[in-house]
């Protein structure tokens, strides 16, 4: 099911995926800080050591456990939190939540269940890092690939799924608000439909984004013009994703859906233009077929 979050625009609960020190206590960020002050309640990997970097902040929160060992366990009473209290600060004992630490399985059950809430991170260094630990996805590994070749969006991303499908790794890129719906439009060709993406935007800031759900439901969203195509994107792809094997049935899919604009008596020209834009395909390849 699809879900569209808008971090800092309504009153829900929030999640807060917060990176703390590797080694040095003197490294946590302001905004860490803040979260911490007004965090209700707070889920750490050891108590102990969560402690000391309370400690050293003059901070007394109230702490619980989330540790690899109950991750599963305790999911039910982490959404009873949700409903009780306004802001939950998610912590590992050093580095980022999510992300080779606890806490991946428990945001994956929350984003499953009914309950409607924020989740953000703070603290966690580069922007693909954030929309990887609020994802909801689960993986011992990930993949960063940075910008996709703009020249050839299709055959760069087709070459690290194909690559990459059995080996269970997160995968993750940026994309810039002018190829956005393109290279959606691709994915939703590359990937079987129901694979699971989110789409994460102008992260940690005021009009923070966060679409999640089937790719064919991202997809669809994006070229109803529903989406804000504004800022800097970050896409992630889960895990357990399948390529949608065979660039037949792909080509199949796009033939027709310039047909159906032709149909609409939008003009053959204009048509393949539209298309060709929409999934970034050659322009010149629909025109030999059209005008063959």
């Amino acid at each position: 099911m699809l879900k569209i979050q808008s971090t800092f625009k309504n009153e829900l609960p929030t999640i807060y995926l917060v990176g703390t020190p590797i080694g040095n206590l003197d490294d946590i960020s302001k905004r860490a800080i803040e979260v911490f002050e007004k965090a209700d309640v707070v889920y750490c990997e050891d108590t102990r050591v969560s402690f000391k970097l309370f400690e050293k902040l003059n901070l007394s929160k109230k702490l619980k456990t989330l540790h690899k060992f109950n991750e599963y366990s305790i999911s039910e009473s982490f959404i009873e939190d949700i409903n009780k209290y306004s802001n939950i600060a998610v912590i590992s004992d050093a580095g980022v939540p999510c992300i080779s630490d606890p806490g991946a399985i428990v945001i994956k059950q929350v984003l499953e269940s009914d309950v409607e809430v924020n989740i953000t991170s703070v603290n966690c260094g580069p922007a693909y890092v954030h929309a990887i630990a609020a994802s909801g996805f689960v993986s011992r590994r990930n993949l960063f690939l940075g910008f996709l070749d703009k020249k050839n969006i299709e055959k760069d991303i087709k070459k690290v799924i194909d690559k990459q499908k059995n080996e269970e790794v997160i995968i993750s890129f940026y994309e810039s608000v002018h190829r956005i719906q393109a290279t959606i439009n691709q994915l939703s060709l590359i990937l079987n439909e129901d694979t699971k993406v989110v789409i994460a935007r102008e992260l940690t800031k005021i009009n923070e984004e966060y679409l999640r759900g089937t790719v064919k439901e991202v997809s669809d969203y994006i070229n109803s013009n529903l989406l804000t195509l504004k800022g800097e994107f970050c896409v992630v792809i889960d895990s357990w994703f399948e390529s949608n094997n065979g660039s037949e049935i792909d080509m199949d899919k796009i033939i027709s859906e310039v047909e159906k604009l032709i149909k609409e008596n939008i003009s053959k020209k204009d048509a393949i233009k539209t298309i060709s834009k929409k999934y970034n395909v050659n322009k010149n390849d629909l025109t030999k077929y059209f005008y063959k």
